[in-house]
């Protein structure tokens, strides 16, 4: 997610992207790229002309997107209303559950993303009790709620004992890995090359694990 501020808690998305993995080919599924714009809520709710005015956040965006913050602030308030936006997200999840009927959280996707505990998810819990895509323990549906991966943690299990990676900020990797920042804090763009990260992991994952053995390890 894109967001209207830094604090998951009470910030509005503005946009959202996501894309699938085939969990057995560990490759994107063609075609499967979700984006959607939405008005935050802020531009909903509140009659000033700019109610951003006490927060750098549409220069923030302005910069990353080379426009001015004039403009970011004009492109919000014609994004489509958050109920219809975040309809639509539901509606592409729905597509991707692993049986076509009785679906259910058990039958969705694996939530995967970078720093998605700290916010993304957050966030998601936030709205999902807000339109109600909720399950029987007050919690989102939207997801298979047994596992979720967050690729920050994944790369700190790697890289906890090494002094290679200066930080772990999306940016930082993917200059470490190679991968190129054009079009950085686009939301599609940082989903796919999370996607990517993810992929190559997982990959390097299912090698070594035919190379250890982790059965009976403790004994002896």
């Amino acid at each position: 997610m894109e967001t209207d501020g830094s604090d998951p808690s009470i910030c509005s998305p503005v946009q959202i992207a996501a894309v699938m993995i085939d969990p057995v080919k560990l490759e994107i599924i063609d075609n499967s790229e979700f984006n959607i714009n939405l008005k935050p809520d802020k531009l909903s709710e509140s009659q000033d002309e700019n109610p951003y005015d006490d927060s750098d956040i549409l220069d923030w965006h302005g910069k990353i997107l080379g426009i001015t913050p004039k403009k970011v602030l004009s492109n919000w308030k014609e994004y489509p209303d958050q109920t219809q936006s975040w309809n639509c997200f539901v509606q592409y999840l729905q597509n991707y559950h692993t049986r076509s009927s009785r679906k259910s959280m058990f039958s969705a996707p694996i939530a995967a993303g970078y720093n998605i505990f700290r916010f993304d998810l957050k966030i998601v819990e936030r709205l999902s009790k807000k339109y109600k895509n909720l399950n029987k323990e007050g919690n989102t549906d939207l997801f298979y709620p047994r596992d979720t991966v967050d690729i920050m943690n994944l790369l700190f299990y790697w890289f906890e004992g090494s002094s290679d990676l200066d930080s772990l900020t999306l940016d930082n990797v993917r200059k470490y890995m190679g991968i190129s920042g054009e079009n950085a804090h686009d939301a599609l763009k940082d989903v796919k090359d999370t996607a990517e990260i993810l992929i190559r992991f997982l990959r390097l994952h299912r090698n070594l694990f035919k190379k250890i053995k982790f059965q009976n390890s403790f004994i002896g």
